[in-house]
């Protein structure tokens, strides 16, 4: 049985998939159901013929259904039916129900039909705008801006740029004012980042935005700066200290300014230490001033210290160290991701140690796994010890995971031999 009522009362754009899924449903001859639900099978049949047949019934139908049954056969693949279809919503739409059904006419203008759906939706919108921009289906309400751009006065258009949820929807309005020449320096001001990006291209004025808290922006400037024949780093160096300069001396800078950044690892932000370690990522790669931000109190500070120090030599007993359960979880992680990124012997020998941890067990588990099936063949020895290590850790480890790391250690395998 099919409950019409429920359907008709839910999300308009149910209809889309009910359609889908009706079609692919096995109705056994003799199934029992009225006529109004008869009706609906039909709309939605494999059969052309009698999905066309429905169609002429649903044009004079007072159900609740019809109208959005006659949407979706109006993108049918089958013309007469498509046909038919668009003759008989054309009679039933007014300003009412097309608001209704608006969120079904966005999905299913996707259909690559023709573009019937969209001129219908086009044709109507000087009186469906504030009810097509409250659609919560995100690309209907992207389609419905992209197509109201030259209905929208200035003021509009700036408030949507300027406050729109929808990024995408505030960079359409954005670049439409931009490309009238129009708000350049509110846009610049407070637009989305590529609206504001290609604002700076118009205002003139780059150096004012070199610390920018948007790194697009700020790239941006930086190359606009350098078209003109000037450095930003000095620039920046001139600057007061700021997250935004920070991260722009990191971009533009040189070795010369690591003290700089260095001095800034100690500072009580934690956007200013993290911006500080990734500066001298790019400046300083060499500097052994950061290892110590291993025990930072901030996560985020904490995963730019990873990233900075990946692939350099960090003592294992201080990495191990700091895998205590003592410590805070995402120091215990960052230790853990820095001894898999040694060598494949550290890496296995870290996962067994940690498989029985309630906190970085999973994430060793699923470590492990790839191992197997991405690792697993290794040219590389460990040392004795830690050979025998990892061979009293196997028991903790899954059954095929544990025989692959036993096929793979060196002196398990001679002694088979």
């Amino acid at each position: 049985m099919l409950d019409l009522d429920l359907l008709n009362a839910g999300d308009v754009r149910r209809w889309a998939g009910f359609d889908l899924e009706l079609r692919r449903s096995y109705w056994p001859a003799g199934t029992r159901c009225t006529p109004r639900e008869a009706l609906v099978v039909a709309a939605c049949s494999a059969d052309g013929y009698l999905r066309e047949a429905a169609v002429h019934r649903l044009a004079t139908s007072p159900d609740p259904e019809a109208l959005p049954l006659l949407l979706i056969r109006c993108v049918d693949w089958v013309r007469p039916v498509r046909e038919a279809a668009r003759r008989a919503v054309v009679s039933k739409l007014d300003g009412s129900s097309l608001r209704a059904v608006l969120p079904l006419l966005g999905v299913l203008r996707r259909r690559q039909v023709d573009d019937w759906m969209t001129t219908l939706f086009r044709d109507r919108l000087p009186d469906l705008l504030d009810t097509a921009f409250a659609v919560d289906d995100r690309e209907t309400r992207r389609w419905a801006h992209r197509e109201a751009l030259g209905l929208l006065s200035r003021e509009r258009l700036l408030d949507i740029a300027l406050r729109d949820n929808d990024f995408v929807v505030r960079t359409l309005c954005g670049d439409a004012l931009l490309d009238r020449g129009e708000c350049v320096e509110e846009l610049l001001a407070a637009g989305a980042p590529k609206v504001r990006m290609r604002a700076l291209t118009l205002a003139g004025r780059a150096d004012e935005h070199l610390a920018d808290r948007v790194s697009a922006v700020r790239s941006m400037a930086q190359f606009l700066v350098r078209q003109a024949g000037d450095d930003p780093a000095a620039h920046y160096r001139a600057m007061p200290v700021s997250f935004g300069m920070l991260a722009g001396l990191g971009e533009t800078g040189t070795a010369a300014d690591a003290d700089l950044l260095e001095r800034h690892l100690a500072d009580d932000r934690p956007r200013i230490r993290r911006t500080a370690v990734r500066g001298l990522r790019r400046v300083a790669p060499e500097s052994t001033a950061v290892e110590p931000l291993l025990r930072d109190p901030s996560p985020a500070v904490t995963r730019q210290v990873v990233e900075f120090l990946r692939g350099r030599f960090v003592e294992v007993a201080t990495l191990r160290e700091l895998l205590a359960p003592a410590n805070p979880i995402h120091t215990r992680r960052a230790a853990a991701a820095l001894l898999r990124d040694r060598d494949t012997w550290l890496r296995l020998h870290t996962n067994l140690t940690l498989l029985p941890d309630k906190d970085l067990g999973p994430n060793a588990e699923q470590d492990l796994h790839t191992w197997v099936h991405h690792s697993a063949a290794t040219y590389t020895a460990p040392s004795p010890e830690l050979a025998t290590e990892i061979e009293a850790r196997l028991p903790l480890a899954p059954p095929e995971v544990a025989r692959q790391i036993r096929f793979a250690l060196p002196q398990t395998r001679n002694s088979r031999d």
